[in-house]
């Protein structure tokens, strides 16, 4: 009966810890291909920042579908585009 009242992971936190992860990977290709100018890093970095722009449009998806979020919508919102902002600078 208790695990029908087991608190589950938060769709919203998981979205964006996997949008900061890629964030961090991308911003790590930047500095690797500042050291060596590698053209496939550049191409890396560009991928990085299409799965964080698809990262965020499933965030949104979710927002818009969701009527209870843990926590204000607009936050989670506001967060997620600062978090694509520093991919996208990077990119």
């Amino acid at each position: 009966m208790f695990k029908l009242f087991k608190k589950k992971q938060d769709k919203f936190i998981l979205l964006l810890i996997e949008q900061a992860s890629l964030t961090f990977k991308g911003v790590e290709t930047l500095q690797e291909y500042m050291k060596t100018h590698d053209h496939a890093l550049a191409e890396q970095l560009t991928q990085i920042e299409k799965e964080a722009d698809e990262v965020r449009r499933i965030l949104i998806a979710e927002l818009n579908r969701s009527f209870v979020t843990p926590i204000d919508r607009e936050d989670i919102f506001a967060l997620s585009r600062a978090i694509d902002d520093v991919v996208d600078y990077a990119y």
